[in-house]
C-alpha cells in the first residue's frame, strides 16, 4: 500500500485549519470560542454541531460524530484515510512525499493512464458525433429530442462510431494497449475468443465522478438500429467504473443541489439533461434502474429530501419502488412526482415547458400517501378487503427499512388511517413481511465509547498536561490488562502524545481508533486542573488498589470451594494476608 510521510500529513494537517475546511462545505456560525452548525451527519432542527479551533477538532453532540481535519473528510466525503490526505494537500497545494510497494504504485500508474483513456476517447467520441458523416444519425436523434448543439458541447456527448475495431484502431494510434483497453471495459469477447469495440453506432454519455473524472460511458442505441442490443449499455465494473457507487450529474449539480436542500432524481441521462438545460439544475440520475446504498450515502452527503421524478410507464414505478429502500434506510425523505400517462421529464418539457414540469414537482407528495392515492384510483375509490390487505403488506415491508422509530411509528399512524385498518393489524404484517433490503447495506452503527471514570480522567490528564505524560511513560512496565483493560485506550494515548508537544493536534488525532476521536471531541478541555500530577497517581493508585481487591476477592472466593485440603487452604489464606498487605501499601 502506498504510504504518506509523515512529514506530509503534518504539513498539511498545519495548513488546513479545521475551520476553513469544514466553513467551505457549509456555513458555520460563531458561538463563543467555537462554531457551530447543524451536523451533516444527522437529521436535526437545532444545531449541536461544534467546531472548537483551539483543539482542532469537531463534535456533534447528537450523533456523536467527531475527531480532527481529516476524519471530517473522511466521513463527509466517505474516502479512507490516504484519499483525504490527499484531498486537503491539494487544497493547500502541498505536493506529497510517498513512499509505496511496487503493486501500489502500478496500481495507481494503472488508475491514472485509464482516467487518460477515458479523457481522450470522451474527445474522440465526441469529434464523431459533432464533425464526422457517419455521427449523422446521432445528431439527428439529438434534435428529434430537442438538444441542441450547445448541449452537445456542454456535456461532451458523442458517437460511438459502427465497425468491430475502429475504436481499438484510433486507440492503438493515440499509444494506448490492448490491455489497457480490456482495463477500461471498452471491450467486449466473442465465444470464440475474438475481442471487439464494446460501444458501436451508440450515442455516447461519459459518466463522471463527482470530482469531474471521465471514468465510464453509457451508451444508447440510435433510431433505425436493427439490432437486439440493449437499449442502454454501461461500462462494466473496472478499476475506475463502479455503476452502484455513481450518480450521473452529480458534477455539475451538487452545489445547485445543496442550496435546493433537494434532490430531484431523474430515470435517465437525457431526462436529466433536458431538465438541467432548462434551469431545473439540482438533478442526478442512477447508473441503473434503481438506487443503491452506496449512491443513497453518497447523495446524503448534500441533502435530507429527494423527489423521485421516473417515467408515469410500469417500468418507471417499479424503479421508484425499488430505489425506496435505500433512500429510507439513509434517512432521506422521499416525496414522488407524479407525471401525465405516457410522458417522460424531456418530452413534458418539450411539450408543455419548464413550468409544467416544476408545477408537478411542487406537487410531488410523500411516497406512502401517493401510493395508497394511487391504488384507490385504480380501483376506482375503493379497494375490497383482500386488496387492503394486499397494500398493507406491500407498504409495512417499508417500515422495516425506517431507521427512526418515532418516524416509523407515525408514518405507520398515518398508513393505517388511509387504509381503515388499525395501527396493530399493520405491524402485525411488518412482522409477517420480510424486510426490503435488497438494496440496504447498512453500516454496522458503532456503539459510542464509555470510560470508567479513572480511565477517562487519566485520558484528560495525558491530553493536558505534559508532566502527566511523562509521568505515566515511567510506569509503563505496570501497564496490564489485569490491572484495567482499558488501560490498552491510555497507552495509546501515551504513543502518539508527543504530537501534543509539537502543538500538531489535527495529526494527533488522527493516529487514534474512530471512536476514541468521537469522544475526545466531546470534551471540554479548554479549563485546566489544579494540580494534575497529583490527581493523576490517586488515580493509578486507585486503579491498582481496584486489581489487588478483585485478586483478593477471587482468592477469597476459593476458600468456599467444597473439598478442599487444609493445606491448600492454608496456602490460599497466606496469600490473601500479602495481597491485602500490598492493598495497604498501595492505599
Amino acid at each position: 500500500m502506498s504510504r504518506i510521510s509523515e512529514e506530509s500529513i503534518e504539513r498539511v494537517a498545519a495548513a488546513n485549519d479545521i475551520v476553513d475546511v469544514i466553513g467551505s462545505y457549509f456555513p458555520l456560525k460563531r458561538a463563543g470560542s467555537s462554531f457551530r452548525a447543524l451536523c451533516p451527519f444527522h437529521r436535526e432542527k437545532s444545531p449541536s454541531f461544534h467546531v472548537t479551533p483551539a483543539r482542532q477538532s469537531f463534535h456533534c453532540f447528537g450523533c456523536g460524530a467527531g475527531g480532527g481535519v481529516f476524519r471530517f473528510v473522511m466521513d463527509y466525503e466517505h474516502v479512507d484515510f490516504p484519499t483525504a490526505v490527499r484531498r486537503l494537500a491539494q487544497r493547500a497545494g502541498i505536493t506529497l512525499i510517498e513512499t509505496s510497494d511496487p503493486h501500489e504504485e502500478s496500481r495507481r500508474e494503472r488508475r491514472s493512464r485509464l482516467i487518460e483513456l477515458h479523457r481522450k476517447l470522451a474527445l474522440w467520441y465526441h469529434h464523431q458525433l459533432l464533425r464526422t458523416a457517419a455521427g449523422a444519425t446521432a445528431r439527428d436523434y439529438l434534435k428529434q429530442r430537442g438538444m441542441t448543439k450547445e448541449i452537445a458541447v456542454a456535456w461532451q456527448l458523442g458517437y460511438a462510431p459502427g465497425g468491430w475495431h475502429t475504436m481499438e484502431a484510433w486507440a492503438e494510434k493515440e499509444g494506448f494497449t490492448l490491455t489497457e483497453l480490456q482495463e477500461g471495459g471498452l471491450l467486449s469477447l466473442k465465444e470464440s475468443g475474438e475481442q471487439y469495440d464494446r460501444f458501436r453506432h451508440r450515442l455516447m454519455f461519459p459518466i463522471r465522478n463527482d470530482y469531474g473524472d471521465i471514468v465510464g460511458f453509457s451508451g444508447r442505441t440510435l433510431e433505425g438500429d436493427s439490432s437486439h442490443e440493449a437499449k442502454y449499455m454501461n461500462s462494466p465494473e473496472t478499476l475506475l467504473f463502479n455503476k452502484g457507487g455513481l450518480l450521473f450529474g452529480l458534477d455539475k449539480s451538487k452545489r445547485a443541489m445543496i442550496e435546493a436542500k433537494e434532490a430531484i432524481i431523474m430515470e435517465g441521462q437525457l431526462d436529466l439533461i433536458a431538465a438541467f438545460e432548462h434551469g431545473c439544475l439540482n438533478v442526478v440520475a442512477p447508473q441503473g434502474t434503481a438506487f443503491t446504498a452506496e449512491q443513497a450515502r453518497l447523495l446524503r452527503r448534500f441533502v435530507e429530501r429527494v423527489i423521485l421524478c421516473f417515467d408515469s410507464d410500469t417500468a418507471g414505478k417499479n424503479a421508484a419502488e425499488r430505489s425506496l429502500p435505500a433512500l429510507l434506510a439513509s434517512g432521506f425523505e422521499v416525496r414522488l412526482a407524479t407525471l401525465p400517462p405516457g410522458e417522460d421529464p424531456d418530452s413534458l418539457i418539450r411539450k408543455q415547458g419548464v413550468e409544467a414540469f416544476h408545477a408537478i414537482l411542487r406537487e410531488a407528495g410523500d411516497f406512502f400517501d401517493v401510493t395508497i392515492e394511487r391504488a384507490f384510483q385504480e380501483g376506482g375509490g375503493a379497494l375490497s378487503p383482500r386488496a387492503i390487505a394486499s397494500l398493507a403488506q406491500r407498504l409495512a415491508g417499508y417500515l422495516h427499512v425506517l431507521s427512526e422509530e418515532a418516524l416509523r411509528e407515525a408514518t405507520a399512524s398515518k398508513i393505517a388511517a388511509r387504509l381503515g385498518i388499525s395501527v396493530g393489524a399493520l405491524m402485525k404484517a411488518a412482522l409477517k413481511t420480510v424486510p426490503i433490503q435488497e438494496e440496504v447495506a447498512r453500516e454496522v452503527k458503532e456503539k459510542p465509547l464509555k470510560l470508567s471514570p479513572g480511565i477517562e480522567l487519566l485520558c484528560r490528564l495525558i491530553l493536558t498536561s505534559a508532566e502527566v505524560r511523562e509521568w505515566l511513560r515511567e510506569q509503563k512496565e505496570s501497564f496490564s490488562g489485569e490491572l484495567d483493560e482499558e488501560l490498552s485506550l491510555v497507552q495509546e494515548l501515551l504513543e502518539h502524545a508527543s504530537l501534543l508537544n509539537e502543538g500538531s493536534q489535527a495529526l494527533f488525532l488522527a493516529q487514534l481508533p474512530l471512536a476514541l476521536q468521537r469522544l475526545i471531541s466531546s470534551w471540554d478541555l479548554e479549563r485546566p486542573m489544579a494540580d494534575p500530577l497529583s490527581k493523576a497517581k490517586d488515580t493509578w493508585n486507585g486503579l491498582r488498589t481496584a486489581y489487588w481487591k478483585r485478586r483478593q476477592a477471587a482468592m477469597t472466593a476459593l476458600l468456599k470451594k467444597p473439598g478442599m485440603q487444609n493445606e491448600e487452604m492454608i496456602k490460599i489464606q497466606k496469600e490473601i494476608l500479602d495481597l491485602q498487605r500490598i492493598i495497604n501499601e498501595v492505599s
